[in-house]
């Protein structure tokens, strides 16, 4: 007979206690009525400076509770790479890992749908694109902005955060690359070829304020590129020669000089988060405190 797959849920939190027990008692539902399977729950503690009380999480359908305690503050994609590593190092195949953030935003009615794709296409990770979102005229102005530098340095669609529903095989190929340490969506994007996408609107928090601020979003999108450094290199000596050719002879020359220079200021930047990155994953992961509840 197939060994039953387990079914994994991770999910990084940082003081958003309630929201999490929220977002739980609405997965317990749909697991008991839908999914009718137990899961394992890994709650990546991002150095919360709230105190909670864990046995309050126990719920019919959660089969046991991990805690990930981190001893500083890392934010949500490292944790999650944290989180993957575990994983990976004690759980050895037949699994499938769902990704979810605990404040409400992504719609749980989504492990539904990727389950239902998961069960026709058993070899791929499902991830989700977010549809409508409920933030703010700035967020989502700089959101499109990030997207159009993406598309145009690194000739790649990224409009999928962490919500997804993993391979044990592609969780394996993830979990050992350091870029996983900058951002999540561009490591599938770039190691994974058999994804699925669906599109979910993005909701309301369940309560308080969102931890994304503008300076938040700059430095998540310099991670972004970090990973994607070596197609953005290629793009930019590509847009460099075209620029000569149109404006090394023009009076343009200064601002395109002036313009090459700063493009050259990225790549390199880029190139040094990379490797930076590649220390601190190896380092912060030996430093993480488990628990079992």
């Amino acid at each position: 007979s197939i060994m039953k797959e387990k079914i994994i849920i991770l999910t990084p939190v940082y003081n958003d206690w309630k929201n999490l027990t929220k977002l739980l008692a609405k997965i317990n539902i749909i697991f008991k009525k839908t999914i009718k399977m137990k899961f394992d729950l890994i709650i990546v503690n991002d150095c919360s400076t709230e105190n909670f009380n864990y046995q309050k999480l126990k719920l019919k359908k959660i089969n046991k509770i991990i805690l990930i305690n981190l001893a500083t503050n890392v934010g949500s994609q490292r944790a999650l790479a944290i989180g993957l590593k575990h994983i990976d190092k004690n759980y050895k195949k037949n699994y499938k890992t769902i990704i979810i953030d605990s404040d409400g935003q992504d719609n749980p009615n989504g492990i539904i749908k990727m389950f239902e794709i998961s069960k026709k296409k058993p070899k791929y990770s499902i991830v989700v694109n977010r549809g409508q979102r409920k933030e703010s005229l700035w967020f989502k102005f700089c959101y499109e902005f990030y997207n159009v530098l993406i598309k145009l340095f690194a000739a790649k669609k990224l409009r999928f955060g962490n919500y997804s529903l993993l391979n044990f095989k592609h969780v394996k190929v993830i979990s050992s690359k350091a870029d996983l340490w900058s951002a999540f969506p561009p490591t599938i994007a770039k190691n994974i070829k058999k994804i699925s996408f669906i599109t979910i609107d993005r909701e309301k928090r369940f309560s308080g304020e969102s931890k994304m601020n503008f300076f938040g979003l700059l430095f998540h999108a310099f991670r972004v590129f970090s990973v994607l450094r070596y197609r953005i290199i290629i793009s930019s000596i590509i847009y460099l020669l075209l620029g000569f050719v149109l404006f090394g002879d023009s009076e343009y020359v200064i601002l395109f000089y002036l313009i090459s220079t700063l493009i050259f200021l990225f790549n390199l930047g880029n190139f040094i988060m990379s490797f930076s990155n590649k220390f601190n994953f190896m380092n912060d992961s030996k430093k993480a405190k488990v628990s079992y509840y």
